[in-house]
């Protein structure tokens, strides 16, 4: 044997020596890449479920809203509330108008008392207003209503530093 072979046969040992380490942490990082590719298709498809679970709900929820408040409209119909309601809450408003018809000293002095009655409104609680709200949003069918209206009296109560809440 030449010591060309010997030497290529030296090599050639030492390389499969190495070559099977390499080929096996080459395998491993390939099925590694795989499994986290796999990982990240599964969550994409998860999150895709996710919004679509939402969405129809969002859709129930909705409809469900839609029929309560269709539902409420129809009991209008032979109910005395709504029309007991439509004339508590229009009563200042009409009393002011009819009050500027009256003689001053009188047409006056019923204003004043009217806006003050409004304006005593304004110190009740907050509970106890959008329980009120939510009465008459329920009866006219207008619950959609109601939550932002909620929303907006507490920023002016908290813009006012109130917290009667």
């Amino acid at each position: 044997m030449s010591i060309i072979t010997a030497i290529g046969a030296a090599v050639s040992g030492v390389a499969d020596v190495v070559k099977k380490p390499l080929a096996e942490w080459q395998r491993r990082k390939t099925i590694k890449a795989q499994a986290e590719t796999e990982v990240a298709k599964i969550e994409a498809q998860a999150k895709v479920a996710n919004a679509n679970a939402k969405l129809e709900l969002a859709k129930k929820g909705q409809q469900i809203t839609a029929d309560w408040d269709t539902r409420a409209q129809e009991s209008m119909k032979t109910s005395w509330k709504d029309e007991f309601l439509l004339l508590l809450l229009f009563l200042p408003v009409t009393g002011l108008f009819i009050a500027a018809f009256l003689p001053s000293e009188y047409g006056g002095a019923v204003q004043l008392r009217m806006i003050a009655a409004v304006e005593t409104l304004e110190k009740f609680p907050l509970w106890y207003t959008v329980i009120l709200l939510g009465i008459v949003a329920a009866v006219f069918g207008l619950r959609w209503l109601v939550g932002p209206l909620v929303n907006k009296m507490q920023e002016n109560k908290k813009n006012r530093g109130g917290s009667n809440v």
